[in-house]
C-alpha cells in the first residue's frame, strides 16, 4: 500500500496527497506533518518508534470539502487519490488514481467559493513585444484574455481582478508580476520551461477544445501571447480536474476601448468593492447596490461596476430597463420573488461537467428551471430592449421535463444515501426497491405460489443464517414433494428444501440494496449527461437571468433611495449634477445628507479647486462625484435630483495618506507615483479627483508641486478635475488660467467655534480651521491655546534678530525682550539701523539672513500706523 502511495505521490510532488483508505482519506510523512496542525487533527504514525515510522493523519471521506477548504485557504494544493474499483471485487490491492487536483484557482465546491465573486486562475505568457493573461473561472466556465503592452499594465489588471492562482513560466514572466503575487498571497504555480506550451501545441489545443478549424474567428493566429496564455490556462485546468471542461465554450477578449477603465487605486479610494477599513464589504458601493437575489446576479453586478460602459447606447439600454422596473414595481416585486428561488446555474453546470454535481443540486437546477419559466411569463409584457431579450430566451423545457420526471421531489445530498431517482423511471430499479423494502411480501407471494403448485397447504417459507431461505414441509406430506425440491435439512417432524426459484429470490433480496445503488448511479449518470448536453442553453439562461437580477437590484435601490435617471451626453462633454449625494454615506448616515451641485468641464470649469476646512466634506464631495459618474456608466440610476453626464473614458483618484513599506515606498513617494500615473494616462475625456496633493512633504515643495500639477492638467492633459487642497495660494490660479474655478465648503463661525454646513459654494477659503477641528477632536485646552498663539505669530510673520519666527514667544510672556528687539512704535529707519548695528553677521545662516532681510524691508515699507 505504501509503495502505491509513494508512486502516486511522486507524480504530484507539490501537493498534499489525500489517499483513500476505506472511509478515510489518509496523509503520510511530510504531508501529514504539514496538514495536521492546519486541519487541527491528531498526528499519529504507523510502526511508531521504529526506524520505519511513518507519520500519518486522516479525515473522513464524507467531510472532505471542509478539510479541503482549510488547506486551500492556507495556500496548499491537494491531490485526491480515490479508489477507482469496488473493494469487494478487487483482487489484491484496490486500484487507486488521482481523480482531481484541487488548487486555489480551480475550485468548484460551493462551500469553498464566494457565491458573488469570481474564482480566477490566471495564466501569464510574455514575449518581447508584450504579454497576455488568460483569466479562467473553472466554476463558471468563463475564459477571458487580456493583452498587455507592459508589466505595469499587467499589474493594473491583476490588481483589479485579483486571481487566486498565477500560472507562469520563470523565464518568460516579468519578475514584477511574481513579486506582486507573492506580496498579495496569490498561489503561484511554476510551469517548467520544458513543459511550457509552444505555439503549435497551443493552437492545436485551442482548436480542438473549441472545435474550430482555425483561430481566426477569435482574432488569433496561435503564436501570440494571448493564445499561449489561454491554452496554458485551459490545459492546466483540464489536468487538475481530470475533465475536458466542455462547459468552457468560448474565449472572450477584453478590449480596453469598450469599458471605462478603473485602476485598483481608484477602486480602493472610492471603496467600490472593498472598504478601506479591513477590506470588508460593508460600507462599499457594491454592498450598497447589491440587492441581487442570485449569486449569478451578484457576480454580474460586480462585473458591471468593475467595467462600466463607454458606449452611450448600451448605457441607455440598461437605464431603460431599470426605469421600466422602477415604474412597474409590481413586476419588479414578482421578479424578485422568482429570482430568490433560482440557484447558481453557471456553477451547477460546471459541477455537472466535472461529474461532481450532487443530487440535491440537480434538484435545485430543476426547481430553478421551473421558476425561470414563470419568470419569463412575468416579464412577457415588458418593453425595454434588455427585458425583451430576457423574455425571449429558450427556457430549457426538455431538460426541465427530464429532471422533473427523473428526480424525486427532494433528492438527498449524496447519491449513496439513495432515494435520488423517482419511481416509474426504471422498471428494474422499481423491482429492486420493492425487494429491498417489501421482501416479506415477495416471500409471501412465493409461498402462495408453491402451495398452489404442490397442493401442500401447510408449506411455509423460512429463513436461517446457515441455509438462507427454505421451504419447510411436514413429514406427513412427503409423498407430495415435487421432484425439483432439494432437501437441505431434516427435522423431527418436517423436512426443509430449497429450489432454484427461492435461491434466486434470496440473491435478489440480499443484493437488492447494492443493486438499487448501482441502478441509481447509472440513471444519475444519464441525468448528468442530459445536463451537459444542454450546456449551451443553460449558459444563455444563466447570462439572461444574471442580467435581469442585476437590473432588478438597481431598480430596487433606485426606488428605495429616490435616485434619478441621468442623461448621458457624448464623451468630452461636461458634467452637471443637481443636488448630488454620496450613495454610501447617505445610506449610513443617521442624519439627513446635505446635497450639492456640480458643474465640471467646458471652458469655465475644467478644473475646480476646492478649499475649506478639515471635516468640511471635501473628500466626501470628491468621491460622490466620481461614484455618480461610475454608477451612471455602469447602468445605475444615481443619487441626485437631476444630472447630465458626458461619458468619461477613465476615472482617476489620488486621495488619502498611505504607504507601501513592503516596496520601500513612503507616503509621499506613493502619492507622487499615483499622481504620475494620472498625469501620464489622463485624457480630455477622463475624470480626475485629487485630494491634498503635495501635503506629504515640506510646505514650499508641496505647494510648488501642486501648482505645477494643476497647470499641467489645465494645459496638457485637459481632464475634468476636482482638486481639493489646503494650499490657499492655489486659488490664485483661477485668475491666471481660464478653465480653473474656485469652490469652497461653507462654514459658519461663532465664539471661536465653527459649524460645517457641508455646502459647496463659489469662492475660496482663507483659513483651514485646523485648531477648531482639533477642539472638536478633544485636544487638551492648553494645547489649543498654545497653538492659537503660535498661529498668530506665524500669521504676523514676526522674526527675532536671527531671522527665526517667534514661534516660542508667548503673548503673556513677561520676560524682558532682547536689546536688539524692535520697538513697536519707533521710526522704522531707527529700528532697522539699531538692528544692523547690533547684528553679529558671522552667526547668521544664509536662510536666517534672507528672513531677516525680508523682515527689515517689510518694516521700511509698512505704512505708518
Amino acid at each position: 500500500m505504501l509503495r502505491q502511495y509513494l508512486e502516486v505521490k511522486a507524480k504530484h510532488p507539490d501537493t498534499i496527497l489525500f489517499y483513500r483508505m476505506g472511509d478515510f482519506f489518509e496523509m503520510f510523512f511530510e504531508d501529514a506533518e504539514k496538514a495536521a496542525p492546519i486541519l487541527e487533527i491528531a498526528l499519529t504514525a504507523r510502526q511508531k518508534g521504529t526506524e520505519n515510522e511513518a507519520p500519518m493523519c486522516g479525515v473522513p471521506h464524507h467531510a472532505l470539502e471542509n478539510y479541503l477548504g482549510k488547506l486551500v485557504r492556507a495556500g496548499f494544493k491537494v491531490a485526491i487519490c480515490d479508489q477507482v474499483e469496488d473493494p469487494a471485487k478487487a483482487k489484491g490491492l484496490v486500484r487507486r488514481e488521482v481523480t482531481r487536483v484541487v488548487t486555489p484557482g480551480t475550485l468548484s465546491e460551493p462551500e469553498l467559493l464566494e457565491g458573488k465573486e469570481d474564482n480566477l486562475l490566471c495564466a501569464v505568457r510574455w514575449q518581447e513585444a508584450g504579454g497576455a493573461g488568460a483569466f479562467l473561472d473553472v466554476s463558471t466556465g468563463k475564459l477571458v484574455a487580456h493583452a498587455w503592452g507592459s508589466p505595469a499594465a499587467a499589474l493594473e489588471e491583476l490588481s483589479l481582478l485579483r486571481p487566486r492562482e498565477l500560472l507562469f513560466t520563470k523565464e518568460e514572466c516579468p519578475p514584477e508580476i511574481t513579486e506582486w503575487a507573492e506580496l498579495q498571497g496569490v498561489c503561484r504555480t511554476l510551469v517548467p520551461e520544458d513543459e511550457a506550451l509552444r505555439p503549435a501545441a497551443a493552437k492545436r489545443i485551442l482548436e480542438g477544445h473549441f472545435q474550430v478549424s482555425s483561430l481566426r474567428g477569435f482574432g488569433l493566429s496561435g503564436e501570440e501571447p494571448t493564445a499561449l496564455a489561454a491554452a496554458a490556462a485551459l490545459t492546466y485546468a483540464q489536468e487538475t480536474q481530470h475533465s475536458d471542461l466542455s462547459h468552457i465554450a468560448d474565449l472572450h477578449f477584453h478590449q480596453s476601448q469598450e469599458f471605462l477603465l478603473l485602476d485598483d487605486t481608484t477602486l480602493q479610494n472610492l471603496e467600490v468593492l472593498r472598504s478601506q477599513r479591513g477590506e470588508k464589504r460593508r460600507g462599499t458601493l457594491l454592498a450598497h447596490l447589491d440587492e441581487t437575489r442570485t449569486a449569478m446576479g451578484g457576480r454580474r453586478l460586480r462585473s458591471w461596476l468593475l467595467r462600466p460602459l463607454l458606449d452611450r447606447e448600451q448605457i441607455r439600454g440598461r437605464h431603460d430597463a431599470v426605469e421600466e422596473l422602477v415604474e412597474d414595481r409590481q413586476t419588479g416585486a414578482a421578479i424578485g420573488r422568482r429570482l430568490a428561488r433560482v440557484a447558481d446555474i453557471e456553477r451547477l453546470l460546471s459541477r455537472a461537467v466535472l461529474g461532481s454535481l450532487r443530487p440535491r443540486e440537480a434538484g435545485a437546477l430543476r426547481d430553478s428551471l421551473i421558476e425561470i419559466g414563470h419568470l419569463v411569463g412575468e416579464i412577457a409584457s415588458c418593453r425595454s430592449g434588455m427585458l425583451v431579450a430576457v423574455a425571449g430566451i429558450e427556457p430549457a423545457e426538455e431538460l426541465r421535463r427530464r429532471l422533473e420526471v427523473s428526480l424525486t421531489d427532494e433528492p438527498p445530498t449524496a447519491l449513496r444515501q439513495g432515494g435520488v431517482i423517482a419511481g416509474e423511471v426504471n422498471e428494474e430499479l422499481d423491482r429492486c426497491r420493492s425487494l429491498l423494502h417489501d421482501s416479506k411480501q415477495h416471500i409471501v407471494g412465493l409461498e402462495a405460489r408453491e402451495r398452489d403448485a404442490s397442493g401442500i397447504q401447510s408449506l411455509k417459507v423460512g429463513y436461517n443464517r446457515v441455509f438462507g431461505y427454505y421451504l419447510e414441509v411436514k413429514k406427513s406430506n412427503q409423498a407430495a414433494i415435487p421432484s425439483h425440491y432439494v432437501r437441505k435439512q431434516t427435522l423431527s417432524n418436517a423436512e426443509r428444501y430449497i429450489t432454484p426459484e427461492i435461491k434466486e429470490l434470496e440473491e435478489e433480496i440480499l443484493g437488492a440494496e447494492g443493486r438499487v445503488e448501482e441502478l441509481e448511479r447509472e440513471e444519475y449518470a444519464l441525468i448528468l449527461a442530459a445536463i451537459v448536453a444542454a450546456a449551451s442553453v443553460l449558459r444563455e439562461l444563466a447570462t439572461a437571468v444574471s442580467e435581469l437580477d442585476a437590473l432588478a437590484a438597481l431598480a430596487e435601490v433606485a426606488t428605495r433611495h429616490r435616485y434619478c435617471r441621468p442623461r448621458m451626453l457624448e464623451a468630452g462633454e461636461g458634467i452637471l449634477i443637481r443636488e448630488g449625494r454620496h450613495p454610501v454615506v447617505e445610506a449610513l448616515l443617521r442624519e439627513e445628507f446635505v446635497p450639492n451641485d456640480t458643474e465640471l468641464g467646458g471652458e469655465d470649469a475644467q478644473i475646480v479647486l476646492l478649499t475649506g476646512p478639515n471635516m468640511g466634506g471635501k473628500s466626501t464631495y470628491l468621491r460622490q462625484v466620481a461614484l455618480i459618474v461610475l454608477m451612471a456608466q455602469a447602468g445605475s440610476f444615481i443619487p441626485a435630483a437631476s444630472a447630465e453626464i458626458g461619458v468619461v473614458d477613465r476615472v482617476f483618484s489620488r486621495v488619502g495618506a498611505s504607504d507601501d513599506l513592503t516596496r520601500g515606498e513612503s507616503t509621499f513617494m506613493l502619492e507622487m507615483l499615483e499622481t504620475s500615473n494620472i498625469l501620464r494616462y489622463a485624457s480630455s475625456h477622463s475624470l480626475v479627483i485629487l485630494d491634498e496633493v503635495g501635503r506629504g512633504t515640506a510646505t514650499f515643495d508641496g505647494l510648488s508641486l501642486a501648482w505645477a500639477i494643476v497647470e499641467y492638467l489645465h494645459d496638457v492633459c485637459g481632464p475634468k478635475t476636482l482638486f481639493a487642497t489646503h494650499y490657499h495660494e492655489l486659488t490664485e490660479l483661477a485668475s491666471l488660467l481660464p478653465r480653473v474655478a474656485n469652490r469652497t465648503m461653507a462654514v459658519k463661525e461663532w465664539d471661536e467655534r465653527i459649524v460645517f454646513l457641508r455646502r459647496v459654494v463659489a469662492g475660496s477659503a482663507e483659513r483651514s480651521y485646523g485648531i477648531q477641528v482639533a477642539r472638536l477632536a478633544g485636544l487638551p485646552p492648553p494645547v489649543l491655546e498654545r497653538a492659537s498663539e503660535i498661529l498668530e505669530n506665524l500669521e504676523r510673520q514676526e522674526y527675532d534678530l536671527t531671522g527665526t519666527p517667534r514661534l516660542a514667544q508667548s503673548r503673556s510672556d513677561e520676560r524682558p525682550r532682547s536689546v536688539g528687539q524692535m520697538a513697536l512704535f519707533a521710526p522704522p529707519e531707527e529700528l532697522v539701523a539699531s538692528i544692523l548695528r547690533d547684528l553679529d553677521v558671522d552667526q547668521l545662516s544664509p536662510l536666517a539672513a534672507l528672513n531677516l532681510l525680508h523682515t527689515l524691508k517689510s518694516r521700511l515699507t509698512e505704512p505708518p500706523s
